[in-house]
């Protein structure tokens, strides 16, 4: 619509008096008019007292109006049309397919819009139209424009598209809204009822809203509507999963599959009954974490063909995996000083949960009176090594000879153990490592260290001498054996520790595996010093070899008393977390602020490494990996660390989903790798649900003074505000009070007034 342009012209006051000045002026002219009509009570006739009273009104009223200063305006002035805003949902969920037709929500609001051709022609003769897309924020998009618009933003918020749509607006009038929705709302509206201040906004816009719904609820869709965890739980204790799951549209009773997935990997399975007459179900799952660590889990329902919404079927959460302590079986062949000072070291760790056991009888000893009048328990094979192995973070086997006891058929569960992340380590003694029948055996394919066979003699399967552990290079920087004030007086130390007493012969190391300490005489096959202390990493597990029975005499020290019992403890302490892979003694952290964050918002996260004594590693190179879990396509990138041993990034997911951060690294020649998660989570609630809900879009009408409808071919007949005067070209002030004859009338009636009072004698 053109702006229109006409002329007019009124009656105007020019007088430049405050406000207090003309009602003073107005109170003291009624006063006196007040006044002088009770004076002629009584003394006077109807008819005179009227004629006087109107003579003074008039002769008041002349000099009230030369002090108001009337004049005569004219003006012309240009009638601008005032704005009507279309504002049309373009949020994801108006994306679906539902009942009403073959076509998107958001094609049919395009589609009504094209088809109201001829009446937004007839709002235009009145009002300036504008047209609108909104969702995450407000966009302003012409109508032969809309009908390229996707519907694909991840939030509906009506409020923040309001403001936007008043901010704009600025000091032009706001003749109305439309506004077009399936009523999926996020943010300050997305409550059934509106609140006290949300209704205030709303009345503040003092314009007509008009809401169209479109879409319906009668389709049928299955959405997993909330999952109830922690974000935090203990390894080999149960956690429980609670889904709430919604089902609606269903015409039949059907059985649904619910699967719990650890990273793609199903651990549970439910079945899932539903009924047309029932839309909301709970299913509960229960499983136990064996690993500490950071996990990504997801509960899906497959997703059906004649689904309205199939985004909503999966729903993802984390759970970082602790330990409360840590859980130690210890299996001894016979009571000794070495399970003596093991034992108690364990059992003084306030962390430490230990199980032990030591042989005090075997099958073959000789019983003097029946099995059940003795107070020994045989030994519990079954329980221990199938039953509650996975409850145990580290088994330790000293100097144990499992022939007696029949566990052979156990050991591939010991394996198993290991591979899927569990530790272990072999203590030596005249009945461990080739000496206790291990050659062979599922339990020596573990082992860092290679076996000799069993068939040879006892005096080549142990050497009994004395000899002093000597450091590898290796060794020298493996957390294990940081046992000192630092890598200066490390070497020192192990030069002055006591000497051990015996060890058990091996041919050498396993394919992988590390020497931390070599015997300095004794000689592999291949020609090496014999390895004494060996780690290996075995799949998701560790394992570690010590050849010795007697680093129990470490905790002695005839100079300085403590500081050998602090060795043996350190070694000892080093050992256990290095098996259980506890995260404080990787060289390489990733450190990020949040785990959970919303697709589109940049998040921060930090690597830190250390050197092999725990210092900043300043300028390391780090390789990492940013992307999406299974995702693929992760580019693998490059950074040096600062002078702090840190480097810096942020990373802006565009998708939804765990995402994996990786690192790698090497740390005096080794390649240490380290991983975490991060949840990146969708903005809104648009891929919670399908159902299309009227309510929000009601209330918005009723509080504004608009109208609510249901989708239909056409934009329904609605009613705004009509457009006011905005601005005046031009103006002309005829003054009417200046002409002589107005002062002329004042003073004549005046006189005229005061001359018939005295001619009467009213005085």
């Amino acid at each position: 619509m053109s702006s229109q342009t006409f002329e007019d012209s009124r009656l105007v006051f020019l007088a430049p008096w405050d406000n207090w000045v003309i009602v003073l002026v107005l109170v003291l002219a009624a006063s006196a008019l007040l006044l002088r009509a009770t004076s002629y009570r009584g003394r006077a006739s109807t008819v005179v007292a009227l004629s006087l009273f109107l003579l003074r009104a008039i002769a008041l009223g002349a000099v009230v109006l030369t002090v108001f200063q009337p004049a005569l305006r004219h003006r012309s002035v240009t009638r601008v049309p005032n704005q009507i805003a279309l504002l049309t949902d373009s949020s994801r969920s108006m994306a679906i397919i539902d009942g009403s037709g073959a076509e998107s929500r958001f094609a049919r609001s395009k589609a009504m819009l094209g088809r109201s051709g001829p009446l937004l022609d007839s709002w235009r003769k009145s009002h300036r139209i504008e047209s609108y897309v909104f969702g995450s924020s407000l966009r302003r998009v012409g109508l032969s424009a809309l009908k390229s618009q996707p519907a694909a933003d991840e939030e509906t918020l009506i409020g923040k598209a309001l403001s936007a749509l008043r901010k704009e607006a600025g000091a032009e009038e706001l003749g109305g809204v439309v506004l077009i929705s399936d009523g999926i709302a996020n943010g300050k509206f997305a409550k059934d009822a509106l609140t006290a201040p949300d209704r205030e906004f709303i009345k503040a816009l003092k314009a007509p809203i008009h809401t169209i719904w479109v879409g319906d609820d009668k389709g049928f869709d299955i959405s997993i509507r909330q999952v109830l965890a922690e974000q935090f739980a203990f390894v080999r204790n149960a956690v429980s999963v609670e889904v709430h799951v919604e089902v609606k549209g269903l015409r039949q009773p059907a059985e649904l599959p619910v699967l719990l997935k650890k990273e793609g990997e199903v651990l549970a399975r439910r079945r899932l009954l539903v009924k047309p007459e029932q839309s909301d179900y709970t299913v509960k799952f229960e499983f136990v974490p064996r690993r500490v660590g950071m996990y990504a889990y997801s509960v899906e329902v497959p997703t059906l063909a004649d689904e309205l919404l199939k985004s909503n079927n999966k729903r993802s959460f984390l759970l970082q995996v602790i330990r409360d302590r840590i859980r130690i079986l210890l299996v001894c062949g016979r009571p000794s000083w070495d399970q003596r000072f093991l034992r108690r070291l364990l059992k003084q760790d306030p962390n430490v949960d230990l199980i032990s056991f030591f042989i005090l009888r075997t099958p073959a000893s000789l019983a003097l009176v029946p099995p059940s009048e003795m107070s020994l328990i045989p030994f519990p094979t079954r329980e221990l090594f199938e039953t509650e192995l996975g409850g145990f973070d580290l088994i330790i086997i000293q100097n144990f000879n499992y022939g007696p006891y029949r566990i052979g058929a156990y050991l591939p569960h010991i394996r198993r153990y290991v591979e899927t992340g569990g530790g272990l380590a072999m203590v030596g003694g005249e009945l461990s490592f080739s000496s206790g029948g291990y050659y062979g055996t599922p339990v020596a394919e573990i082992l860092p260290v290679r076996l000799l066979p069993n068939t040879l003699r006892p005096k080549h399967l142990i050497s009994e001498a004395d000899f002093r552990l000597r450091l590898s290079d290796r060794g020298r920087e493996h957390p294990i054996m940081q046992i000192g004030s630092g890598r200066r007086d490390l070497d020192q130390l192990f030069a002055t520790l006591p000497p051990l007493s015996g060890t058990n012969r091996l041919a050498g190391l396993a394919p992988g595996a590390s020497a931390l300490a070599v015997h300095p005489k004794l000689r592999a096959n291949d020609g090496r010093p014999m390895p004494v202390i060996a780690t290996r990493q075995i799949a998701k597990g560790r394992s570690m070899s010590v050849s010795a029975d007697s680093t129990w005499r470490w905790a002695f020290s005839a100079n300085e008393p403590g500081r050998f019992r602090r060795a043996y403890e350190r070694f000892w302490r080093n050992a256990v977390r290095w098996l259980i892979d506890d995260p404080e003694l990787q060289y390489l952290k990733i450190i990020v602020q949040r785990h959970r964050v919303r697709v589109g918002f940049p998040f921060r996260y930090t690597f830190r490494a250390y050197t092999t004594d725990y210092r900043p590693a300043v300028g390391l190179k780090i390789e990492y990996e940013v992307g999406q879990l299974g995702g693929g396509g992760a580019e693998s990138k490059t950074i040096i660390t600062d002078e702090n041993g840190e480097a810096h990034l942020t990373y802006r997911a565009v998708k939804t989903g765990p995402h994996r951060i990786i690192a790698r690294a090497k740390v005096a020649g080794r390649k240490t790798e380290v991983q975490t998660l991060v949840l990146v989570k969708p903005r809104g609630s648009e891929g919670d649900s399908s159902r299309a809900t009227p309510h929000i879009l009601k209330q918005i009408s009723e509080i504004s003074g608009g109208k609510h409808f249901h989708e239909s071919d056409r934009l329904p007949q609605l009613s705004f505000k009509a457009p006011r005067v905005l601005r005046v070209n031009w103006r002309r002030d005829d003054e009417l009070w200046s002409s002589w004859w107005w002062l002329l009338l004042a003073v004549v009636l005046l006189g005229v007034e005061w001359a018939v009072r005295r001619r009467l004698g009213y005085l």
